[in-house]
């Protein structure tokens, strides 16, 4: 085994060695694919050893059609909590302000910051 296959083998990262036997049983009708539907929105959060690192797209469309090309999708819950929101947007912002009144609210009278685990 070369150096270099040695080496990606540890890197571990998409593995598409299925995609082949998974097109053979949709072809023989053995398995029926799963649907999907794309809504077009990119997010993504990564755990690490020291944190959380959040990230979104800015675009918010209606089918086809860009309606804002800047629209926040990472939003802010209380200082240590941030949330990331897809679909409606005045359905997540309800939600969002929502939940980040509740936890003011729940900061001021305990005088404790809100935990997270």
């Amino acid at each position: 085994m070369s150096h270099l296959q040695s080496y990606s083998d540890q890197m571990g990262g998409f593995d598409f060695t299925l995609t082949q036997r998974n097109k053979l049983l949709e072809d023989n009708k053995a398995i029926k694919s799963l649907s999907y539907k794309k809504t077009g929105t990119t997010i993504v959060g990564v755990k690490f050893a020291d944190g959380v690192v959040l990230a979104a797209d800015t675009r918010a469309t209606g089918g086809a059609i860009v309606v804002e090309k800047n629209c926040e999708k990472i939003h802010y819950i209380a200082p240590n909590i941030y949330a990331c929101g897809a679909g409606t947007a005045a359905d997540t912002q309800f939600v969002n302000l929502f939940m980040s009144s509740n936890l003011e609210l729940q900061r001021l009278n305990s005088g404790r910051q809100t935990r997270v685990s």
